[in-house]
């Protein structure tokens, strides 16, 4: 019996030993490789919320999905690159899109532009002697001046003693006829006729006002003379031009350039004649680059017969079937916006899914597009679609992202939220804030008219306003942006130079962001916008109570440039 039972167990291990022999060591070799596999991950996240980050691997505990290695080949990832995974992507249905040369929406180029006089026909009146004057017949711009129409009458000095020079001379004409010839020349220099020099011989009695004449015809554009005034000789009184034939400058990037030649094709519409399209040819370019906009004048001459075309008007020209494009452009849903940055996002590898942040210098909008100035080459593959799903996981991994302040390299949100705290008002300010913001966005318009003199004096009127607040019962924030925005326009109510109106008008914006950021219940929705060109590409702020941007810091140079990035209802 015990030899069967011992027969039993030789025989149970030697099964055994035959079974790790088997099955146990390559149990041990899979574990080992698992184990192998483990030790090269870092670090594990889930595909659905890339916030999630463990050492070990398992479920995700907001969504129950298996986590994800986080950083397989991540020895070949630069410092601000990161990588998203596959399932990720088509999950937020990100979409990269490969830029370059030659994009534009229907070969198509769209320039913005406005219309000025034709200098080949612009004059100037001027005075001819020095003298004051005592009466003037032109005193308004857009009065039509024959040559030869009466002016207005002059007093000088100078040509009363000439006059009496003359007179003397008279009485010894015959025997020194030199001396009188010269007299007399010299009151024709003076372009008095012979008419009027044989008068003043009858009388006797020099002219103490003379009369002053039209050299040229045309339509008034500028006044510089007043009555009362003393002007020396060859100073200019007014500016006339011929308005039959105006100009339309349109404004070009230096990377349009080689799209546009002189003898193409135009088509021209404007707001004034909706519906109408006016063809014409591009007749000049200007060889020098605007070095502050980078842009170029090109110019189309057009036929003003029936004066529809008035100096100051906006204009919009196509340029159809250009041949050879070579604008660099990106989608809109590619661009972000932080106040201050215009970023998208690069994917460096075709074949890996890593991406990185990039800024960019963005142009004029054509169509659905940008221009892009900087920032990007031809061939780069950028983010077209989920681009703030690929700047979130930015954020959660420590990356470059859209709230990195570029000075310290820290995430922050204070770009973002300018203007997002909330202030404390008093009742009597609270009662002044809607006159101070119509009264500010009149102003605003009047720099994007490029008008200096109406916006010196709105800025006034805004002042006014702002000096009756009392500042020693204001939340101490609220002062703050209160005292800004009386020095700032104080600045602009002192200064007739429009790029230093423009220059203080950016912190004026700014406070005013920030205190109407906190209104609630408004009678109309009031747009923050945005153009990351103004101040030297540092960018620059507005409110408006139009969702269109008309562009305060360029006016017609750039008249749409830039985006509504805030609206406070």
């Amino acid at each position: 019996m015990l030899k069967k039972y011992g027969t039993y167990l030789i025989v149970l291990l030697a099964g055994l030993a035959l079974g790790y022999l088997f099955f146990g060591s390559n149990a041990n070799k899979k574990n080992q490789q698992h184990l192998s596999s483990e030790e090269q991950v870092h670090s594990w996240t889930c595909s659905m919320h890339p916030q999630i980050n463990t050492e070990e691997p398992g479920d995700c505990p907001l969504c129950g999905m298996d986590l994800t290695p986080a950083n397989i080949g991540d020895s070949e990832i630069g410092t601000q690159q990161f990588k998203m995974t596959k399932n990720a992507m088509a999950l937020a249905n990100i979409e990269t899109t490969v830029v370059g040369l030659g994009s534009l929406k229907n070969n198509t180029l769209v320039l913005s532009g406005k219309i000025t006089s034709n200098e080949k026909t612009n004059g100037v009146q001027t005075s001819i002697f020095d003298g004051r004057i005592e009466k003037l017949n032109v005193n308004f711009v857009g009065q039509y001046v024959k040559k030869g129409q009466l002016l207005g009458s002059i007093y000088s000095p100078e040509l009363y003693a000439a006059q009496d020079k003359l007179l003397t001379s008279v009485s010894y004409k015959d025997t020194h006829k030199k001396l009188y010839a010269a007299a007399r020349n010299t009151l024709g220099l003076w372009k008095m006729t012979d008419e009027q020099v044989d008068a003043i011989i009858k009388s006797g009695k020099p002219m103490m006002s003379f009369p002053v004449y039209a050299d040229v015809s045309g339509t008034v554009t500028e006044i510089m003379a007043a009555e009362g005034n003393w002007y020396k000789q060859g100073e200019a009184l007014y500016k006339v031009s011929n308005l039959y034939t105006v100009w339309a400058i349109f404004d070009a990037y230096e990377n349009q350039l080689p799209t546009l030649k002189v003898g193409q094709d135009i088509t021209i519409t404007s707001n004034a004649f909706k519906g109408e399209v006016l063809k014409s040819k591009i007749s000049f370019i200007e060889p020098v680059l605007n070095s502050n906009s980078r842009t170029v004048a090109v110019r189309v001459t057009l036929n003003n017969k029936k004066q529809r075309f008035k100096p100051g008007m906006f204009l919009q020209g196509e340029i159809q079937g250009l041949v050879n494009n070579k604008v660099l452009t990106v989608p809109k849903s590619a661009v972000m916006w932080t106040g201050k940055r215009s970023l998208v996002y690069v994917k460096p590898n075709p074949k890996n899914p890593v991406f990185e942040m990039t800024e960019v210098m963005l142009g004029k909008v054509i169509g659905d597009s940008y221009v892009i100035l900087d920032g990007l080459s031809s061939g780069d593959e950028v983010v077209t679609n989920g681009t703030f799903t690929v700047d979130a996981a930015a954020q959660l991994l420590g990356k470059r992202s859209m709230m990195t302040n570029e000075k310290d390299g820290d995430n922050t949100m204070s770009e973002m939220q300018e203007g997002n705290g909330k202030l404390i008002f008093n009742d009597n300010l609270k009662s002044e804030l809607p006159k101070i913001i119509h009264t500010y966005m009149q102003l605003k318009d009047f720099l994007v008219a490029t008008d200096s003199h109406k916006s010196m004096l709105k800025a006034g009127e805004l002042k006014e306003l702002l000096n009756t607040i009392d500042g020693s019962v204001l939340d101490e924030e609220v002062k703050k942006h209160i005292d800004i925005l009386k020095a700032t326009t104080a600045k602009i109510a002192m200064s007739k130079d429009i790029k230093k109106q423009r220059n203080q008008f950016k912190p004026l914006s700014k406070s005013i962001v920030a205190i109407t950021s906190s209104l609630s219940n408004l009678d109309q929705p009031i747009y923050v916008q945005y153009c990351p060109m103004a101040d030297n590409n540092k960018g620059g702020t507005w409110l408006s109570f139009d969702d269109e941007v008309f562009n305060p810091y360029y006016g017609d140079e750039m008249l749409h440039c830039g985006s509504v990035t805030k609206t406070i209802q």
